[in-house]
This record gives C-alpha cells, sequence and structure tokens, in this order.
C-alpha cells in the first residue's frame, strides 16, 4: 500500500535552470553545432566549446563497512588446580555502501572532451573514451569503462543529440 499521499514523495528529482542560449539549443536541434564561447574553461589547440550548461553532478562513491563481533568466555579447570579454560569466537560481516554526493557546477562540451567544472570537484574526460550515453528528460549518464557520470541538466536530449554530432 503506498502512502505517498499521507507522508509525500520520498525521491526527489533534481531540476538545473538553464544558461544555454535559445540560439545554441535551436542551432542543436536543427543539426548543426554552434559555437559558444567561454571564459572560465581553458580550450587546447583547435578545440571548440559547443555546449555549457548549469548542471549537478551526483558523484556516487562505494565504501566497504566491516562490523566485527566477539565474545567468549572462561570456565575454571576441572582436572587441574588454578588452570582456566578458554571459549571464544568472532563473526565479522561486511556489506558495501554508496554515498551520494550532490555537486553543483557547469557542464562543458568541446569538440574534444565533456568537462564538468566545480570548486567541489569535477571531471574531463575525451570523446574517445566513451563508451555509452543515456540520455533522460533532465539528465545525462555518460559511461567511461567501469565509470558511470550521472550528471542532471537542463535537458538530456539536448546534450545527447550533440554528442551524437560530435561523434
Amino acid at each position: 500500500m503506498c502512502f505517498s499521499w499521507l507522508f509525500g514523495n520520498r525521491t526527489r528529482t533534481p531540476s538545473v535552470p538553464s544558461i544555454l542560449p535559445a540560439i545554441a539549443v535551436n542551432e542543436i536541434m536543427a543539426g548543426r553545432l554552434p559555437q559558444i564561447n567561454v571564459n572560465t574553461l581553458f580550450l587546447k589547440r583547435g578545440e571548440t566549446c559547443h555546449y555549457a550548461d548549469n548542471a549537478l553532478w551526483i558523484k556516487e562513491t562505494k565504501k566497504r563497512k566491516t562490523t566485527r563481533s566477539g565474545g567468549g568466555s572462561s570456565y575454571p579447570g576441572i582436572f587441574i588446580r588454578g588452570s582456566r579454560w578458554y571459549h571464544g569466537g568472532s563473526t565479522s560481516i561486511s556489506e558495501d555502501i554508496t554515498e551520494s554526493q550532490e555537486i553543483k557546477g557547469v557542464l562543458y562540451i568541446t569538440n574534444q572532451r565533456i568537462v564538468f567544472t566545480s570548486q567541489r570537484g569535477g571531471f574531463d574526460k575525451n570523446f574517445r573514451d566513451l563508451s555509452a550515453v543515456q540520455p533522460y528528460a533532465n539528465c545525462i549518464e555518460l559511461q567511461y569503462g567501469n565509470d558511470l557520470y550521472k550528471v542532471f541538466i537542463p535537458d538530456g536530449n539536448i546534450a545527447n543529440t550533440l554528442i551524437h554530432l560530435l561523434q
């Protein structure tokens, strides 16, 4: 039985306001690459920025938590006076914990790489290492090998269209 009407919806979908100009969005959806001038990202020789928008990166870190418990007892010796018998044991339980951290920043897509910048961390990945892209209405998941980057942006389909134009 669902009690969401009583307790409210526990899952929150982040919304991110857009700073990408409407002209750039229209160019991307028409199949053309816009050129965006950015002052905060250092571009390499021959590199052009095509996308710059507010983003929220959900950084997930996996940790292993180990809980140990032990117990024991001692008994006086029966056959030898002054001796003691000790009996003990311990158990160890390990569990994997995934911690999520929300980092606000800006997502840049250039003709050579995808860059997320923030004061609290970020990433800089080349296109040649990109394994897969999964767009959503307000998010894009970028897979680089075993690493998955889940970035909430105003419209995941615009970024996905741009990535496919650049491939």
